[in-house]
């Protein structure tokens, strides 16, 4: 298991370098740093089925993300909460999944 210590910025910027260019950073109500992509489904149902998928793979490995669903809209946001920001775990998660968008 990759130790979960936050990224700096620098080390972040770096890591989006090696990321689907879809994903994007952002801060939530708390300030607290995540790594974001969204996907964009053609029917409701076909949202919720990527969203079981996600959920699949997030269980595996044990390490789960925000899902946020707005309809046919479904955002994924990683971060770490015991590390207050993005780590290497989120990095690695978000890469794991980008097969399925």
């Amino acid at each position: 298991m990759v130790e979960k210590i936050a990224l700096t910025e620098q080390q972040l910027g770096e890591k989006l370098k090696e990321m689907a260019t879809e994903w994007q950073t952002g801060k939530n109500e708390k300030g607290v740093p995540y790594i974001e992509r969204v996907h964009h489904a053609s029917k409701f149902m076909d949202g919720i089925a990527f969203v079981g998928k996600v959920a699949e793979a997030a269980e595996a490995n044990n390490h789960h993300p925000d899902i946020i669903i707005n309809y046919k809209r479904i955002s994924i946001r990683y971060w770490t909460h015991s590390a207050s920001g993005v780590t290497l775990a989120d990095v690695q998660m978000a890469q794991k999944i980008d097969p399925l968008f």
